[in-house]
């Protein structure tokens, strides 16, 4: 039997060298022959710390891969391969985030509520911005100072003389609050003023025991229908009554809003008594004029009371009162005799009138 050649020795080493540099090339660099399974989009507002074949999970579990990032637009652009039994529902979210703060990012995905799926070449939005380390820092930074200022403030107040009598006063105001509530809380546990007496007076509690005592049996006597609360409670009768009121009312409300629309409106008497600015006016004038009549009225009232003009002195004078009384005297009598003779002048026209 013939022995290998020392070159072909090395030939068989150099390509067995080469498969095995292939195959490994291949698992770390996450590379397959062949891919198979669905590619799917998504837009995001920064692919920051992203690569091609960053990794994309669900519920932490790795499910996918990025395949390529490109710039569309003014948003980051990123193709994402999933093998064909990973299924994404429809309404899905997705999120770029980091393992820690400076760790490599992923792509997390969070499942919709389906049960459509999406659909190859189909899209998945992103559910928020990602976390921007800079912009972190950045803040971070800000806060610092914003920190900084404030325990300088804090060191120039409480610093020195001044801020230890301040803290001084602050540590003996706190102590004296302490002893008062330490005092407060001894004499409530005495039994003391009207704290200590809620808390330790046994008649006040059995009078309030009472009292719930006997709320209960009024409660248990209305659920009963027992006494004018009770019946009014219970009486089916009177809350069909008290239905039909309110019907009733309810109707007489709905007519009064109708007459107040009318009114409103201008129609009938009371409308247009409301609403006719002319009548107004009338009404002004005739007040007006009222008015105007009743001041001649107290003026002449004036002036008959203070005997002026003829119905003054008709008024005020006494000796024209007393001949108007001896005239009406006078008058009566003449009426009386008239009445006594005129049966005998009658009956002398009479007689006189025959014998002619």
């Amino acid at each position: 039997m013939k022995s290998i050649a020392t070159e072909t020795k090395v030939g068989i080493f150099v390509i067995l060298g080469i498969v095995i540099l292939a195959l490994f090339t291949i698992q770390v660099g996450k590379i397959t022959v062949r891919e198979v399974g669905y590619r799917v989009y998504t837009y995001v507002e920064s692919a920051a710390g992203l690569d091609r074949n960053s990794p994309v999970r669900i519920a932490g579990v790795q499910v996918g891969r990025v395949q390529s990032i490109v710039l569309e637009g003014t948003k980051a652009k990123v193709a994402i391969h999933f093998p064909p039994e990973v299924k994404i529902p429809v309404e899905s979210k997705l999120y770029v985030k980091s393992v820690g703060l400076l760790g490599e990012k992923y792509i997390e995905v969070v499942p919709g509520p389906g049960p459509e799926l999406v659909k190859a070449n189909g899209t998945i939005e992103e559910g928020g911005p990602s976390v921007d380390v800079d912009r972190v820092l950045t803040q971070l930074s800000s806060i610092g100072g914003d920190i900084k200022i404030v325990t300088q403030s804090l060191s120039r107040s409480l610093g020195g003389e001044k801020g230890e009598r301040t803290i001084e006063e602050l540590v003996t105001g706190a102590k004296e609050t302490v002893t008062n509530l330490q005092n407060i809380t001894q004499t409530i546990d005495r039994g003391e003023g009207t704290l200590g007496k809620l808390v330790k007076d046994e008649t006040l509690y059995k009078e309030a025991k009472e009292t719930m005592a006997n709320l209960s049996q009024v409660a248990k006597s209305i659920e009963r229908g027992e006494g004018t609360l009770g019946k009014l409670a219970k009486d089916e009768v009177l809350y069909e009554r008290t239905k039909e009121m309110m019907e009733a009312a309810k109707g007489t409300f709905a007519n009064l809003n109708q007459i107040v629309q009318k009114i409103e409106s201008g129609e009938g008497t009371l409308g247009k008594l409301v609403n006719d600015d002319s009548l107004y006016t009338k009404t002004k004038e005739t007040m007006e004029e009222a008015k105007e009549t009743l001041a001649n009225l107290n003026k002449v009232s004036k002036q008959i009371e203070s005997g002026e003009g003829t119905l003054g002195k008709l008024v005020k004078d006494e000796t024209l009162y007393d001949e108007t009384k001896r005239a009406i005297k006078s008058v009566n009598k003449a009426a009386e005799g008239i009445q006594e003779t005129t049966p005998v002048t009658v009956l002398g026209v009479v007689l006189g009138t025959v014998l002619r």
